[in-house]
């Protein structure tokens, strides 16, 4: 009798412990579904944004959260196909994002121009008068910002709260096939020749050229790819 009831005894907790595995892979179902859900509803909400701001947009373009998206009246902004923009922590692999990606331009001269198959993590790209353009094939990792412009006058100091003219505004190039390492910034008027890497954390001053491995505060190339 003993033998029986301990059969019956396993036979309950095993029971229970399929029950509550059947409750874990339907929760882990359920939130699966509601997670990719957002992300859709998210995705729906920055194509409208962008198409209502007049932004021309490419076969194949995602994106995961939202978007921070301010863009001037006359300025233009071109997304390629396959370009995927990451708003969100949890699509990151590598690394949380500070910020969601930003797209913002400040005049009606202001062009921001994003290659196919370019991929931007939590990227912000600000264009104060010039032409920013990322090219084809480019991966920017997490925390990246790009400006075209210092905001302020360096000098004299009493005279940076004044809004300066567009003459200290420079276009940006980043070359096709380049990869920029997480928390790199890239100030105005520099050109990143194509298939080049920018290490983490790296501020970019000066031109970059091609086939390049590049990093530091400021940026120094340190090899140079055959």
């Amino acid at each position: 009798m003993d033998e029986i009831k301990g059969g019956f005894e396993f036979l309950g907790k095993f029971s229970r412990v399929k029950w509550n595995l059947k409750i874990q892979q339907f929760f882990f179902i359920f939130f699966i579904v509601l997670r990719n859900g957002i992300y859709w509803i998210h995705h729906l909400y920055n194509v409208i944004r962008l198409k209502m701001a007049g932004v021309c947009i490419g076969m194949n373009f995602s994106t995961a959260g939202v978007m921070i998206l301010d863009v001037c009246p006359g300025s233009e902004v071109t997304i390629g196909k396959n370009v995927i923009i990451v708003s969100d922590s949890r699509r990151s692999n590598a690394s949380s994002l500070a910020f969601p990606a930003k797209i913002k331009t400040l005049s009606a001269s202001s062009k921001i121009i994003i290659g196919d198959n370019v991929g931007l993590n939590g990227t912000s790209i600000t264009s104060r008068s010039k032409t920013i353009c990322i090219g084809a094939g480019t991966i920017i990792a997490p925390n990246v910002i790009i400006v075209d412009s210092d905001f302020h006058k360096p000098w004299p100091p009493d005279s940076r709260m004044d809004y300066p003219g567009d003459e200290l505004d420079g276009d940006i190039q980043i070359g096709n096939n380049c990869w920029i390492g997480m928390n790199t910034i890239i100030l105005k008027g520099v050109k990143i020749g194509e298939n080049s890497i920018i290490g983490a954390g790296s501020v970019i001053v000066k031109n970059i050229p091609p086939n390049s491995l590049a990093g530091g505060v400021p940026a120094k190339v340190v090899k140079v790819y055959k």
